[in-house]
């Protein structure tokens, strides 16, 4: 199982876990587990007297999601994280069991309904580099940046609507206090991916 993976090279985990000789099975798993983490990052959540939506580490798990998966398995893993919400497993943030609230989606659903395409998005620039054999730095940081974007315009629309307020109050509420707390996270991220990691094939 997972023979792909060089478990005593973290800077290869990618490489194994993205790979196109992994089977049926290996790839479910992986699905699963980034479901599972985004769940568990979900958890670590707090709120703040400026905005209805609370910081959390949820879409963290997001971006990880699309660094460690292919575009197609980062999708789907983010499509079971939703739908898992949806038929009321507490995966959202603070336990948070549903998608719809009187047939009308959550406040946060926007946001939500966003992550299997960022993730995606993340795992088209990682893809480029690995193909490459180095790291794709300029595909990466576009990638990265472009990732946010469904979310934050997606999770912003849909917020307004939630309220009855406008975009520029929603954008207040739901993007603007967020801007350095997701700059920080994908910064992290994207230099651990493109200084840190290898892009070799492991022997």
């Amino acid at each position: 199982m997972f023979n792909e993976v060089a478990w005593n090279k973290p800077t290869l985990w990618h490489q194994g876990l993205s790979s196109d000789k992994l089977n049926y099975m290996e790839r479910a798993i992986s699905i699963t587990f980034f479901a599972g983490l985004t769940a568990l990052c979900a958890q670590i959540a707090f709120a703040v007297p400026w905005t209805p939506v609370p910081y959390t580490f949820q879409t963290f798990a997001v971006l990880a999601t699309g660094v460690y998966l292919r575009r197609n398995d980062a999708f789907v893993s983010g499509c079971v994280y939703v739908l898992a919400g949806a038929i009321g497993a507490p995966v959202f943030a603070e336990g948070g069991d549903m998608l719809f609230d009187s047939g009308k989606l959550i406040a946060s659903g926007g946001y939500l309904i966003s992550f299997p395409i960022a993730s995606a998005l993340v795992a088209e620039g990682l893809d480029r580099s690995r193909s490459a054999g180095i790291a794709d730095f300029k595909a990466q940081i576009t990638c990265w940046i472009l990732a946010m974007i469904p979310v934050y315009i997606i999770g912003t629309a849909w917020l307004a609507e939630s309220y009855g307020v406008g975009l520029s109050q929603a954008f207040e509420w739901g993007v603007e206090p967020f801007l350095i707390w997701d700059f920080a996270k994908i910064l992290v991220m994207a230099l651990v991916t493109t200084k840190l990691w290898s892009y070799s094939q492991p022997e």
